[in-house]
């Protein structure tokens, strides 16, 4: 009699734990020059907004990244550092990453593609109804310091 009453409790956590998963999360990374800031050799080759890594939405992590790397003369991102990250553990990690992977083409067809070392911000914001609203909260957190 008491294993049929655990069916139940078992299938209530199964659900709760499916549903979870299925929430919608809206969520913004805004990126942000720190240094130099203008007259750029290099940028992003895509200029969407980044995708914000799941495992960190699913966790509810939020904070801000701030990064510094080399950009090849061929467009490759190298060396990549991270200076300070909120939380430490998680986004210097996921934002290493994401930088890695990111392409970069020439600025100017004028100017000649050397060597760029480049400093970013990336914050990542999650919260609100829709992206819109989370976008907002990322681009006021900007503002804030990333220490």
């Amino acid at each position: 009699m008491k294993a049929l009453t655990l069916i139940p409790l078992v299938l209530a956590i199964a659900s709760a734990s499916a549903l979870a998963k299925n929430k919608t999360f809206y969520a913004d990374v805004q990126v942000t020059d720190v240094a130099p800031t203008s007259g750029f050799i290099w940028e992003r080759a895509n200029q969407n907004t980044p995708k914000y890594p799941i495992e960190l939405a699913r966790s509810g992590i939020m904070g801000c990244a701030v990064l510094s790397f080399d950009i090849s003369d061929s467009g490759k991102t190298e060396n990549v550092e991270v200076i300070n990250s909120l939380p430490k553990k998680h986004l210097g990690k996921y934002s290493r990453k994401m930088l890695k992977k990111w392409k970069w083409v020439p600025a100017s067809t004028i100017a000649e593609t050397t060597t760029e070392k480049r400093t970013l911000r990336l914050d990542f914001c999650m919260g609100g109804e829709s992206t819109e609203q989370a976008q907002k909260a990322c681009k006021q957190q900007t503002k804030l310091a990333c220490s």
